[in-house]
């Protein structure tokens, strides 16, 4: 995802608009995101302030995510946005560096778009998940497993909460 800012490369003050979209890798997204379902679109304008270029942009993209309890995919939108300062001569250290004319916008989407990452996806609010003991998905129906297994470490907590005794 490239943009040409020749326009305003020389002109303080100047903004540019833009809109670009394209494909990235689910590859480098994984396990957070299984498959992008569309290409992710970016649009925003670019201004030139003494020498630095602020981007900011919105953007948006569909994505193939796992519930966080049953790991069944969801299909969901995510929106994000970016603010970013862009110069060429590489002397900030809070800002991205070009060369030329042309901005790549790819790894501040890619990192706009994780850091627009639920922290946890759920299917549904009633979504019950997997079994911890055989990992059937018990939203389709109980497997019959006991589940009553308390670690050894724990159990001096257990008298803790005995319903037969006053606290």
């Amino acid at each position: 995802m490239f943009v040409d800012i020749s326009e305003i490369l020389m002109k303080k003050g100047e903004s540019i608009s833009f809109e670009v979209s394209g494909s990235l890798s689910s590859d480098s997204f994984k396990p957070n995101i299984n498959a992008f379902l569309s290409p992710v679109k970016v649009e925003g304008t670019i201004t030139n302030i003494d020498g630095k270029f602020d981007v900011s942009a919105k953007g948006s993209v569909d994505v193939l995510l796992s519930c966080s309890r049953c790991l069944k995919d969801i299909e969901t939108e995510l929106d994000f946005d970016i603010e970013e300062i862009y110069t060429n001569t590489g002397n900030e250290d809070e800002a991205e560096t070009f060369n030329g004319s042309i901005i790549e916008l790819s790894s501040v989407v890619s990192r706009s778009i994780l850091f627009s990452l639920p922290m946890k996806v759920i299917c549904s609010e009633d979504c019950k998940g997997l079994c911890p003991v055989c990992g059937k998905d018990l939203n389709e129906g109980d497997c019959g497993c006991d589940t009553t297994y308390i670690n050894p470490k724990f159990e001096s907590l257990r008298s803790l909460f005995k319903c037969d005794e006053e606290v």
